[in-house]
């Protein structure tokens, strides 16, 4: 990939648009549009996104546990305002909830593999 290709990915990856992606760049947008129609370039940024994305599901995943004991400091703090308390209940009924469906679903898909590779075995 040449140096001006790889200053126009690594623009896409922190501007909002596509136009100022190709104004940090110093390229056209016609010429970033040519890029994009590269299926070379489109494989490397979607490699790129992926690895974004990535990183900030892993920096997500690391917040969980403090963020989760922040909220059930508050509601088991008895001198808190009531409110924040009954906010910070339903987050944690929320969030609880929410995390559990995933878990549950996550298991049922890894059951589900394992059936259909027994099967494939068989």
């Amino acid at each position: 990939m040449t140096p001006k290709k790889q200053k126009a990915l690594l623009a896409l990856l922190t501007q909002p648009t596509k136009e100022k992606a190709a104004t940090a760049a110093g390229i056209t947008s016609k010429t970033l549009r040519g890029y994009l129609a590269e299926a070379d370039f489109q494989a490397e940024y979607k490699r790129a996104f992926s690895g974004l994305v990535e990183d900030a599901t892993r920096q997500a995943q690391q917040a969980i546990a403090p963020a989760l004991s922040t909220l059930r400091e508050i509601v088991e703090d008895g001198e808190e305002n009531a409110q924040a308390r009954i906010y910070a209940a339903r987050s944690l009924l929320e969030y609880s909830l929410k995390l559990t469906e995933s878990t549950d679903i996550l298991n049922r898909l890894d059951e589900l593999g394992a059936v259909h590779i027994m099967k494939s075995v068989l």
